[in-house]
């Protein structure tokens, strides 16, 4: 019976090996091994109420340890876990801080997707998944990556007190390692004076309480961590091991819980929740004097009750009835909303900023702008003013009322706002977003600092190298034609190029829309309008265009290009990133740059397949005819000033229409005449023969086909030039007549 039910538990059909437990149970009696494997089948099932009940008495009748709670772990665990809301609000308007610790940037190292970490945090982390976005960076090697040189300069220069403070905690941290914890929690404290807004140095200050066994002082030090920083797991984390250490279980059972709903990885908050499930559940000795009342008022098998008997149950559970999961799992989704609602807070600050005349500074403070300034509301909406933090207590009811006020004023602010987003979104397009951006002293926000070495003026669309330095994306792309080194230190960047990393440094990004708003976009602005000058939008029939002088092309006609040559290179990429996707195609006349043919034919680019050493396989296919008015270069490649050329309308369209089909059919007979392996050939370049058009209205260019056979022919390219320029159908169909004669004869006389 025994194996029956396991294996209906390892099938997950929980509900039956629940059913033959019982049945076991009743049949053997209540063994510990039966009524451990019941309470495992019931926390499985969600079941908690039952479950606690068979793990109660399986404490009863035989020795149990914490690590036989793992299933009713894993399934609170699975319960509250939330999906990350919070990541997705920094995203937007992180700068300085990273992700991982919640903090401002230490030795700051960018990844491959362009986001930014402390270089120790990506080190401890074991998944290759970007916490920002959720890429999985395959081949992430921290070792190998430079710290990034441009945000290391901006947060030493910027922030030295953080830096002081950095250095002190690096000391401090050796002497935690050291067993040393006196001196490593008086370190801690001058970091602190240094650095009051530096949740993580609170943190590390209560672990070393902790590991003391001064476990009030370490929670005083984790209620500080959440009240600086909300949406960070490990304060929460903290916040359970000192009231475990207190011995206040029920509560340390919901800090963890509160942890792991933000961050259902972390293994040591698991194992702390499990033995503080374990103090809970284990009945205690029948010497201890609170053996009556806890027998009495704590029921093992309701852990709302445990709930209840500690916390204001008006505050916590709005009906006494609500299942036990469901009031957890409120508790949880308030926690993760308060994070969120936290970082949503300090986004918005920047707007009231501008408003109410408030400088907000890390620590949550502000200061006023100007005297005279004052925060006017809209009747019924609440006072666009700075919200003071209150103190939180060690009363988990006093901190979660706090949560759910926050979440309820936030809410009530969401609504109020989204009245009037719809009136000003037309008006924002120009605005910068809500950055919670750090105060800095003017002196020290120079232009100069955020320029690229490359181009010398100020960073777009920035880039980090794997050896730390910054530069605008297509300055670096147009040095990685020539050579694939750094322009600055010459480190080798051929992984670099390989990968074709195009992610932009999202932290770099973010300062500069932060501090340099309108420098930021007036070069936005140059950037696109240098792209519209290259791909010639907004221009009529006539343009200037990049000519590609190689060979040439025919409307409708694929045509396949392998560029290597660096200056096309370039020409490719920029007629991509300007979303004309088009170029001009021309066949060389000599040996000079300017020598190329009168007459071409634009390619539209279908598809780009890069190679790692720079190299690219380019799918076109021809589309307008053009003459060329004037030439001229730019950057190393050719361009040309062009009119567009189009057919003259036919005089009798029906008579045209009987020569096409007529024609259609003799090429059509020529080329089933081709030996295979020239078809073969033909086929690989240049796509099967075109199916006749039935559409009586021939286009502006012709029929698909008879382009087709202009290009398949064996044809001098004057010839082929000659026919690009005819603007007549039927011209073109009378030459391509001659043509197909001539070699009929030369054919039959062999």
């Amino acid at each position: 019976m025994v194996d029956l039910a396991r294996q209906a538990f390892s099938s997950r059909n929980y509900d039956l090996a629940a059913d033959i437990y019982e049945r076991s149970i009743s049949e053997h009696g209540p063994k510990p091994e039966l009524l451990l494997g019941l309470a495992d089948c019931f926390a499985k099932a969600g079941h908690f109420e039952k479950a606690f009940t068979a793990y109660s008495k399986a404490c009863r009748v035989g020795c149990v340890s914490h690590k036989d709670l793992k299933h009713l772990v894993s399934s609170l665990v699975n319960c509250v876990k939330q999906e990350k809301q919070v990541d997705a609000v920094m995203n937007s308007t992180v700068m300085f801080d990273c992700l991982i610790c919640r903090n401002m940037l230490n030795d700051p190292v960018t990844i491959p997707c362009g986001h930014t970490f402390c270089r120790s945090c990506l080190s401890k982390e074991t998944s290759k998944q970007c916490k920002n976005c959720g890429t999985v960076n395959h081949y992430l090697n921290v070792s190998r990556i430079k710290s990034n040189i441009l945000l290391s300069q901006v947060v030493e220069n910027w922030f030295p007190d953080h830096c002081k403070a950095v250095k002190i905690k690096k000391d401090a941290n050796w002497a935690f390692q050291s067993c040393n914890f006196k001196d490593a929690i008086s370190l801690y404290t001058n970091a602190i004076e240094m650095a009051p807004t530096d949740h993580i140095l609170w943190s590390n200050r209560s672990h070393a309480f902790c590991r003391l066994d001064r476990f009030k002082e370490a929670l005083d030090d984790a209620e500080h961590v959440l009240q600086l920083r909300p949406d960070w797991p490990k304060g929460y984390f903290r916040r359970g091991c000192a009231l475990y250490g207190l011995e206040r279980y029920e509560e340390s059972v919901v800090a963890l819980l509160q942890c792991l709903a933000l961050d259902s990885t972390i293994d040591t908050a698991k194992d702390y929740l499990s033995k503080a499930l374990h103090n809970i559940i284990v009945p205690l000795s029948p010497d201890d004097p609170k053996t009556a009342v806890l027998q009495r008022e704590l029921n093992p098998s309701l852990l709302d009750r445990l709930i209840r008997s500690n916390f204001d149950t008006s505050l916590l559970l709005p009906s006494v009835t609500v299942d036990t999961v469901r009031q957890l799992k409120e508790i949880i989704t308030d926690t993760v909303a308060t994070a969120t609602n936290f970082l949503e807070g300090r986004a918005r600050a920047s707007t009231d900023d501008q408003n109410c005349g408030v400088i907000y500074t890390r620590d949550g403070g502000s200061s006023s702008q100007e005297s005279t300034s004052k925060c006017i509301s809209a009747p019924g909406s609440r006072a666009s003013t700075p919200v003071q933090i209150p103190k939180r207590t060690n009363s988990l009811a006093s901190n979660m009322y706090y949560l759910n006020q926050t979440c309820d004023e936030s809410s009530s602010e969401e609504v109020a706002m989204s009245t009037s987003s719809d009136q000003t979104d037309n008006d924002n397009k120009d605005c910068p977003r809500n950055f919670n951006k750090p105060d800095v002293d003017a002196s020290l926000l120079k232009k100069e600092d955020f320029e690229c070495s490359l181009c010398y003026r100020l960073l777009h669309l920035p880039v980090t190298t794997p050896c730390g330095h910054v530069f605008c994306r297509p300055c670096l792309d147009k040095v990685l034609d020539h050579k694939t080194e750094c322009p600055l230190c010459k480190s080798c960047l051929a992984e670099y190029l390989a990968e074709r990393r195009q992610a932009v440094t999202s932290a770099v990004e973010n300062l500069l829309e932060a501090y340099f708003f309108e420098e930021t976009r007036l070069r936005k602005q140059q950037h696109e309008e240098e792209l519209n000058e290259i791909s010639g939008l907004g221009l009529a029939n006539q343009l200037e265009i990049p000519v590609f002088v190689c060979t040439l092309g025919f409307p409708y006609v694929p045509c396949p290009l392998h560029i290597f040559e660096p200056r096309y290179r370039l020409m490719v990429r920029q007629c991509m990133e300007s979303g004309s996707r088009q170029f001009g195609m021309c066949t060389a006349t000599g040996d000079g740059e300017e020598d190329f043919s009168e007459y071409g034919c634009m390619l539209e680019i279908r598809d780009v397949q890069f190679f790692p050493d720079g190299r690219s396989l380019v799918d076109t296919v021809g589309g307008k005819r053009f003459k060329v008015l004037s030439r001229g270069q730019r950057e190393g490649y050719s361009t040309a000033k062009v009119e567009f050329l189009q057919d003259t309308e036919p005089e009798n369209p029906e008579e045209l229409k009987a020569l096409s089909d007529k024609l259609y059919g003799i090429c059509y007979s020529w080329y089933q005449g081709v030996p295979q392996s020239q078809k073969d050939q033909i086929r690989q370049h240049l796509g099967e023969f075109p199916t006749v058009d039935n559409d009586n209205n021939i286009g502006p260019n012709g029929t698909a086909w008879h382009w087709w056979m202009i290009a398949v022919l064996p044809l001098d390219p004057r010839i082929q030039v000659a026919m690009l320029a005819m603007q007549s159908y039927k011209e073109r169909l009378l030459g391509l007549k001659k043509v197909l004669g001539f070699l009929k004869n030369k054919r039959d006389s062999r």
